[in-house]
């Protein structure tokens, strides 16, 4: 097929998107330009092309917007729990697990993944890291060594597929035109290897650490809690002792029928999503009234509001990067520019099939690299609708198995930019223990590294 000038200006900018992640700087800025640009291409108009640059932002918020409710909303939840107590209540019996540095380091690991995994893993973080931290540093373990476990399992594992929330696997699809289930199934293979791979050499380093220095007394500076936090926090802390003894069961009774609905009706994508929602916001009401008694009504704003902050925090670059990137894919392009709107990042692919013959083995390696490129800004979800949009184009011309290579994008754009390999993307772990986060980011490189390659072998079978 013969290319348009317009294919040419999109190729031209997704080059110059991953020069500028690469470079180390924000690529909404980029994103905004080319959006213009393209539009003015393809549509001859100065005016539709300043207007196309608004409908896209609209059409990116339209089909993140669940993503971004969920996450956000999620994140209140949690802030309510941590500000009653009840997520004391609730790790209580796991900090008396934490008997040895050994056991300290799996146990802090595999809580932050499975928190991680229901309300993210920077809230999860925060919450779990200021509630276990002292007793694993009480237990042997090092903060160096906490922050390491932190990061592997909390970012390496939990938001690389995030089967709870699908934030991440529901950009990847909606790029890419495809369902989460298939990204979500697609990425479990590439998690197992990878944790098989990683978490082991990780704990190998950690325990050579343990070992070099037994005995000596570990130096650590708890993270600061404003006066006003603190005082807050117990005075609703101490607050409903009576009401708190029942909520936990009630809460995790609420949690267990979600899942149970979800494997009975079949639940998936949004239906699943918008079920765990409605339950979040049950419980929010819940502990609200009963927790906060009549100052709940403005706790629960409070709250809400402190959730929502953080979600359009984190999405809003990606909302115009995705706003640019919509306008390649054939579904999204016609909602920005008309019924007889193109694919052009398909038409690219299938261009490029048709001129150099592509295999399994240098596209996948390709959509790893790019995905890791797309991770150096630090955020790691900026890059998926980059890597969605190019698994589509490069997977349907081939036909390779395109939730494969979306699924692999993601693994790599999150695990780099998320929080394990570079030192900008390893600061919530590096801040709640107090440790350095380039020293983080290079204990951390060569298990994670080793995974990495694990990861790709994984991809080229299921291809």
């Amino acid at each position: 097929m013969e290319l348009t000038p317009a294919h040419w200006v999109y190729a031209f900018f997704i080059v110059v998107v991953l020069v500028t992640m690469a470079m180390r700087r924000e690529t909404p800025i980029v994103c905004i330009v080319a959006s213009f640009v393209l539009a003015w291409v393809v549509t001859g108009s100065f005016v539709k092309a300043v207007q196309a640059v608004f409908n896209s932002l609209t059409v990116a918020f339209t089909e993140l917007l669940g993503i971004i409710a969920i996450i956000s909303i999620i994140v209140a939840m949690a802030k309510m729990l941590e500000e009653t107590g009840l997520a004391e209540m609730m790790f209580r019996p796991v900090q008396k697990m934490l008997v040895s540095p050994e056991v300290a380091f799996w146990t802090m690991g595999v809580v932050i993944m499975l928190v991680a995994w229901v309300i993210w893993p920077s809230p999860a973080i925060a919450l779990v890291g200021a509630l276990l931290l002292p007793a694993a540093i009480k237990a042997g373990l090092s903060p160096i060594n906490a922050a390491m476990a932190i990061s592997m399992f909390g970012y390496g594992c939990a938001l690389t597929t995030d089967f709870v929330i699908q934030g991440a696997p529901g950009i990847t699809a909606k790029a890419a035109g495809i369902s989460v289930d298939s990204v979500m199934w697609k990425s479990l293979p590439m998690l197992l290897v990878w944790a098989a791979i990683a978490l082991p050499l990780s704990f190998r380093s950690v325990r050579q650490d343990i070992r070099a220095n037994a005995g000596r007394p570990i130096e650590w500076a708890p993270f600061e809690v404003s006066p006003d936090t603190m005082n807050e926090r117990e005075k609703w802390t101490a607050a409903s002792p009576g009401f708190k003894r029942i909520a936990l069961p009630v809460i995790a009774m609420l949690f267990a029928l979600d899942v149970v609905g979800m494997l009975a009706l079949k639940l998936r994508g949004g239906d699943a999503t918008a079920l765990l929602g409605g339950t979040v916001g049950i419980v929010m009401v819940f502990v609200a009234l009963g927790g906060y008694g009549k100052a709940g009504f403005e706790k629960l704003t409070e709250h809400t509001r402190a959730g929502f902050q953080f979600g359009i925090r984190i999405f809003a670059p990606v909302l115009l990067i995705a706003a640019f990137f919509f306008m390649g894919s054939p579904d999204t392009a016609r909602a920005i520019f008309g019924p007889g709107a193109k694919g052009l990042l398909f038409d690219l692919g299938q261009a490029l099939a048709h001129a150099v013959p592509l295999s399994a083995v240098p596209i996948a390696v390709i959509q790893a690299i790019v995905g890791g490129i797309t991770g150096l800004d630090g955020s790691g979800f900026s890059g998926l609708p980059l890597v969605g949009t190019l698994a589509q184009a490069l997977g349907g011309p081939t036909q390779l198995d395109v939730a494969t290579l979306g699924a692999l994008g993601q693994f790599f754009a999150v695990a780099v930019g998320g929080g394990t390999i570079i030192p900008w993307a390893v600061i919530p772990a590096a801040a709640i223990t107090g440790s350095d986060p380039v020293e983080i980011a290079r204990r951390n490189l060569w298990p994670a590294m080793a995974g990495f390659a694990g990861v790709i072998v994984v991809a080229i079978f299921l291809l």
